[in-house]
C-alpha cells in the first residue's frame, strides 16, 4: 500500500511541470484565434424609419434614424470602436445636430468561451466617449460600458458580432459587422 501512494506521490509530481509548460503565462500575448480578429471591420447601415406624430413634428415625413458600426483592431489587440448615428430627413441629408459619435477604445485578448461556430473574446473598455460633431464642445465620458465582441464562421465568409451595452440600457445593439472590402451576405 505505501509503495502505491509513493508511486502515486512521484508520478503526481513528475506531471507537474508539463502541465505548467502547457498553460499560457499571465500577461501574454492574445491568442492566435484572436489575430483572426486583427484588421478592419463595419456594419451594414442600420436604418430605422422615424414614423410616430412625434417622430414627424421633430424630423418631418418619411425621415429615418440610422446607425453604422466600425471597428479596427491591431496587432497586440489594441481596437477602436465607432457607433455613428444620425438622422436622415426625407432627402437622405443628415438633420443638423443630429448626428452622435460614440467612440470606444478597447482591449482584445483571446478567447474566453468557444462554442462551434461562435468564439468569444475577452474585451476590455479603456475608454469610451460621446460626442456631437455639430458641436466641439459636446462631449461626455461614457462610463460603465460592456463591449463583448464574438466571431461566426457563416457559410461562406467570417464575420464577427459586436454587442454594445450602455449603462443606463438606452442605446443598447447588437450588430454583425464583416471585414471591409468583403460583400455581406447576411443580415440579421
Amino acid at each position: 500500500m505505501r509503495t502505491q501512494i509513493l508511486a502515486s506521490i512521484v508520478a503526481f509530481v513528475m506531471s507537474a511541470p508539463v502541465y505548467g509548460a502547457m498553460q499560457a503565462p499571465a500577461g501574454s500575448k492574445p491568442s492566435t484565434a484572436s489575430k483572426d480578429l486583427v484588421g478592419v471591420w463595419s456594419s451594414d447601415p442600420y436604418e430605422m424609419p422615424l414614423s410616430t406624430d412625434f417622430d414627424k413634428s421633430v424630423w418631418g415625413p418619411n425621415a429615418k434614424s440610422v446607425r453604422t458600426v466600425r471597428l479596427t483592431i491591431g496587432q497586440a489587440g489594441e481596437g477602436t470602436l465607432n457607433v455613428t448615428r444620425k438622422v436622415l430627413d426625407a432627402h437622405g441629408k443628415a438633420v443638423l445636430g443630429s448626428t452622435s459619435i460614440e467612440e470606444a477604445k478597447l482591449m482584445v485578448g483571446g478567447l474566453e468561451e468557444s462554442s462551434s461556430p461562435r468564439a468569444e473574446y475577452a474585451v476590455t473598455v479603456v475608454s469610451a466617449e460621446r460626442r456631437y460633431p455639430d458641436d466641439k464642445n459636446d462631449t461626455w465620458k461614457i462610463d460603465g460600458l460592456h463591449i463583448k465582441i464574438a466571431s461566426i464562421e457563416q457559410a461562406a465568409e467570417r464575420a464577427i458580432e459586436v454587442r454594445f451595452d450602455t449603462p443606463e440600457g438606452r442605446g443598447s445593439f447588437w450588430e454583425t459587422l464583416h471585414r471591409e472590402g468583403r460583400k455581406s451576405t447576411q443580415r440579421k
